[in-house]
């Protein structure tokens, strides 16, 4: 009898430890707080380990909700995580700054350990910090979020947001500096910006003037009235752009519609042109090893200047090459001018200078 009661203490504590092991003990804290602003004043918010979600009100005040949950394997360890939670917050006549502090008793060990798992891109996971922010939409606005979202509807003011291992939903901005660091962002419309982003994703529905310098992402855009760009290793989708002004590395274009001017300097990477408006003012386009495709629209009238080393060009028959010159045989270099459909006097609108790579350009119908 003693023998199967301590088979059954035994088997219990196998099928239980699991559960033991895996246990988990929760705290939670809510701290609400609301401040008095001017049309001046500037407001900087800076958080770890959770979401900020933005909601906008016509009151000349900010009204704060943070909620604070904590996860532990022991109980002992639950409040000393909770104590290490803290805010440090500045109210001034020009500023509100509210910064989250995970990381308040920590010695310089404990802070270098934190810092090797951010490199790492893995947080503590125990640890959830969630803004719920009310604010009038017109103020200058500092954003700054690590391993969490952000959620912001329309904003009139200058915003200046940066995003680290997380994901953001935003609708229109009038002016925004946006910073994305393997970060996802959807955003309706960014009538004026810069954008600097790595290792991400980025999709706009409308884009006014953009500054754009960028890594490794990918890039998804509507219709875009001016771009200028610096990129390494991304990839462009656009369905229509006006303006383009490109320096690239190892990147991918694929353009919709051209509406009316691109220049773009390319290096190891690939150009996709699927048509042009008739009246489109001009392509300019300096490569080393890339690839370009262009197709234009058959209403439209130009002529072309197309020098190349060591690449293969094609045309279609609505190309006409009106003089091709060997510019130095031994580095097979070639110069083509001519017209793109027949038409007297045209202006230059297409002007390439490439170093090898596969040139074809098209009509559209």
């Amino acid at each position: 009898m003693i023998k199967i009661k301590w088979k059954l203490v035994a088997g219990l504590f196998v099928l239980l430890a699991p559960l033991l092991v895996n246990a988990q003990f929760t705290d939670t804290k809510e701290i609400r707080k609301s401040y008095a602003i001017t049309p001046e004043t500037q407001i900087e918010i800076t958080n770890k380990y959770g979401k900020i979600d933005f909601k906008s009100w016509d009151k000349d005040s900010v009204k704060f909700l943070i909620n604070i949950r904590v996860e532990e394997k022991k109980l002992s360890k639950l409040e000393e995580s909770i104590e290490e939670i803290d805010f440090d917050i500045t109210n001034s006549e020009h500023y509100l700054i509210v910064r989250t502090i995970v990381e308040k008793n920590l010695g310089t060990l404990g802070r270098e350990i934190k810092k090797f798992k951010e490199t790492l891109l893995s947080s503590d996971g125990n640890i959830q910090v969630d803004y719920t922010v009310w604010l009038p939409d017109s103020n200058r606005l500092k954003v700054d979020n690590k391993f969490g979202d952000i959620y912001i509807g329309d904003y009139k003011g200058e915003a200046d947001i940066t995003l680290s291992n997380g994901n953001m939903k935003a609708h229109d901005f009038r002016h925004l500096n946006l910073t994305l660091n393997f970060a996802d962002a959807t955003i309706n419309k960014i009538e004026k910006g810069r954008l600097d982003c790595n290792f991400s994703e980025l999709f706009t529905k409308e884009m006014g003037t953009i500054h754009l310098q960028s890594k490794s992402t990918e890039f998804e855009f509507q219709e875009v009235e001016s771009l200028s760009a610096s990129s390494r290793r991304d990839k462009f989708r656009i369905r229509q752009i006006e303006l383009l002004d490109a320096q690239s590395s190892f990147t991918t274009f694929r353009i919709n519609k051209l509406v009316d001017r691109a220049k773009i300097q390319a290096e190891y990477g690939d150009i996709e042109m699927e048509g042009t408006e008739a009246d489109f003012s001009g392509v300019n386009i300096e490569s080393r090893s890339t690839d370009i495709n262009l197709y234009f629209n058959s209403e439209s009238a130009f002529s072309f200047d197309i020098q190349h080393t060591k690449a293969d060009v094609s045309f279609d028959s609505d190309f006409s090459i009106e003089k091709e010159d060997v510019l130095d045989e031994k580095e097979n270099e070639i110069k083509i001018t001519g017209n793109f459909r027949e038409t007297q006097n045209p202006s230059e609108k297409l002007y390439i200078r490439a170093n090898s790579g596969n040139i074809n350009l098209r009509t559209t119908y």
